[in-house]
């Protein structure tokens, strides 16, 4: 169908398109979806899943950045009455604008945008009812791991909603095909984030530099961050009730939202 269409496979947007229908199927099961819904969809392509989510939901917008698939679309979905195309940069649209609220977002993005892409959507002045979309499997893993193995990643999206790993889907269902298996994950935003949302941007400024050195103890990077000497570094995890010795990637939500807020207060 690419061929058809005239269009090539382009590295620099990460395309994998979804071909194999009985893992699409998969997909579109655990999707859920219902009559009622509004689903944006990321990046398209060729529209596999497009036409299944418009056969089951009551409108589909989909967001696409290469004219090419943008072209072939309009062809092939000319005669489905509830699915919108735009052509678009996802990281730079305004998503919650497209479809009215409640809505969702579902999708198969490429692997590099998957941290910032989770973020834009979760701080959409309207953010979806529900977020469904395929990663790399050692992302979706980590996204939905418990506290031990996070990244920053992993706790941008903990601060907004639950994430659920509830497809693995194997790199063979893709063309052409990636290096590396896929999952899809569900995010379930909270009716509120675990901070308030003025507060966020100073709080990723500040946990930011942990992740960036992982290997490193708690104390070190506090100590580095603020100015301060070790042993008064180890007494402020201390007194929150953080073992100092221990890295970022082992804090729960709670205990980076109680080190975020004491260190605001010295």
């Amino acid at each position: 169908m690419a061929r058809r269409f005239g269009v090539r496979y382009q590295r620099r947007w990460g395309q994998n398109f979804l071909a194999d229908r009985e893992q699409l199927a998969r997909i579109v099961e655990a999707l859920e979806v219902a009559p009622a819904d509004r689903v944006v969809e990321v990046g398209p392509g060729l529209g596999a899943l497009t036409v299944e989510l418009a056969s089951r939901a009551r409108a589909v917008a989909g967001v696409e950045i290469d004219s090419a698939c943008v072209k072939a679309l309009g062809l092939t979905l000319r005669d489905r009455s509830n699915i919108r195309i735009v052509e678009a940069d996802i990281l730079r649209t305004a998503v919650s604008e497209l479809l009215p609220s409640p809505y969702r977002v579902a999708g198969n993005i490429p692997y590099n945008l998957t941290g910032a892409l989770f973020v834009h959507l979760l701080e959409q002045p309207q953010p979806p009812a529900r977020i469904d979309l395929l990663v790399q499997k050692e992302v979706a893993e980590r996204l939905t791991a418990p506290p031990g193995d996070w990244s920053l990643a992993t706790l941008g999206v903990r601060i907004y909603g639950q994430p659920e790993l509830t497809l693995r889907v194997p790199r063979s269902a893709f063309l052409p095909v990636p290096r590396v298996d896929s999952a899809l994950v569900r995010i379930t935003p909270d009716a509120q984030p675990a901070l308030p949302r003025t507060a966020l941007p100073a709080f990723f400024e500040f946990v930011t530099p942990f992740f960036q050195a992982r290997r490193k103890q708690l104390t070190f990077v506090l100590g580095r961050r603020r100015g301060v000497r070790a042993p008064e570094a180890r007494a402020r995890l201390s007194v929150i009730g953080i073992d100092p010795a221990r890295r970022a990637e082992t804090l729960t939500l709670e205990e980076w939202r109680r080190l975020f807020e004491n260190e605001r207060e010295q």
